[in-house]
């Protein structure tokens, strides 16, 4: 790209963002008109905060499993001088990774003031202290030219003339504060602030992660974080060729066709939110579902006998501690287990020890007729596969 031709001036083709921008605003008001318990929030918070900070690490080629970035964001709280010392940079640079966060979930609330340079260079400051000092102030733009990116990854690209960071990232805060972006939808504006922070690429190191807690921050004061503090981090990890790919892309010619990297980051943005709702659904679902079963094993359906029995009713209960999905963020509300795993659980062969194989699939049968439960032959794995049949709510 030719510096020297630099504006912030950009292309938008809108015509394909309409279905994903409907989607982000039906997502955002179905989640935030949902009451659910305090610990569910608490729940979904933590989670979306180590998934921000994992993916935008990971990006970066932190090392560390979504495991070990929970353990280190346990440290944040009570992390001493000792501690840090004696931590590792990948660690260091996930626990910075958290203290940015929450600094930013203060920081751009909605009634604070708009974004301003200082934010900027805290921000910096934060995410590599004592982690990316190679080529790099911890809070200082850059006094050396950069190129970063491969071929591989769509490209590679000059950042800003070191002499113009200041005259630049003036301009950029002010570009990003003007009246015209003001009144752009507030997810295209989080992008476009991601985009060009990152263009312009004005510290050592530590861009990535500046921009898109930008990007979150905007997100955040926008009123897009519905139940808990998140951003786009994970998908574009999940997606991380494609987001290197599509930045590229959107820098080919000047003024910059953004079509490409906005686009992907809305769609991005709407299959976040719909994981969101994904997580809010399965857990109602199955609150909701464990009052059904007890309403079912006490109705009576005659003198001795009632729709459930004691055993069917425990089975189901195992059933549905069982079926937690892995991915609480997936669209698949249950994880599905075959009736060969089924067969094998200790608890069914402790429940039933003490009747034939035959008590226990006439059991599984009925409960199925009872549409308690529901069978799909997978011919991947040549067994028969049982769900939880979350419809039998409305049933019982």
């Amino acid at each position: 790209m030719d510096w020297k031709k630099f504006t912030f001036e950009y292309r938008l083709d809108t015509n394909n963002l309409f279905g994903n921008l409907v989607s982000i605003e039906a997502f955002k008001e179905a989640s935030l008109n949902l009451v659910f318990p305090s610990e569910w929030q608490s729940q979904l918070d933590r989670l979306n905060r180590i998934r921000a900070v994992r993916g935008t690490t990971a990006i970066e080629g932190n090392p560390l499993s979504e495991a070990e970035v929970a353990q280190q964001m346990e440290h944040l709280e009570q992390e001493s001088s000792d501690d840090r010392r004696t931590a590792t940079k990948e660690q260091l640079q996930i626990r910075n990774a958290g203290k940015a966060q929450s600094w930013v979930r203060e920081r751009f609330l909605p009634d604070q003031p708009p974004i301003r340079l200082e934010d900027i260079c805290t921000l910096h400051e934060m995410v590599t202290r004592d982690s990316d000092t190679r080529n790099n102030i911890p809070g200082r733009f850059r006094t050396f030219p950069v190129t970063v990116g491969t071929v591989d990854l769509g490209g590679v690209h000059r950042g800003a003339p070191h002499t113009d960071l200041l005259r630049l990232m003036e301009e950029y805060v002010g570009f990003i504060n003007t009246r015209r972006l003001e009144e752009t939808h507030p997810v295209i504006r989080a992008l476009l602030a991601h985009f060009f922070l990152v263009t312009i690429h004005p510290f050592g190191d530590g861009n990535g992660r500046v921009s898109r807690l930008v990007e979150a921050g905007l997100l955040f004061q926008l009123g897009y974080n519905v139940h808990g503090f998140y951003g786009l981090s994970n998908y574009f990890y999940r997606n991380v060729q494609e987001y290197m790919a599509v930045l590229q892309k959107s820098r080919e010619s000047q003024p910059f066709d953004v079509t490409p990297f906005i686009l992907f980051g809305v769609a991005g943005f709407a299959s976040e939110l719909k994981g969101i709702n994904n997580f809010i659904k399965a857990r109602i679902n199955r609150l909701v579902y464990r009052t059904m079963l007890t309403r079912a094993f006490n109705k009576k359906m005659g003198a001795r006998r009632r729709l459930l029995n004691q055993r069917e009713y425990a089975f189901l209960d195992f059933l549905l501690s069982e079926t937690e999905p892995s991915d609480p963020f997936s669209d698949s509300p249950s994880r599905r287990i075959t009736l060969s795993e089924l067969l094998e659980a200790s608890y069914v062969r402790a429940a039933y020890q003490n009747v034939t194989r035959r008590t226990f699939q006439r059991e599984l049968i009925r409960l199925g007729e009872l549409e308690f439960i529901r069978f799909t032959r997978d011919t991947s794995v040549r067994d028969w596969v049982v769900e939880l049949n979350f419809e039998a709510i409305s049933k019982y």
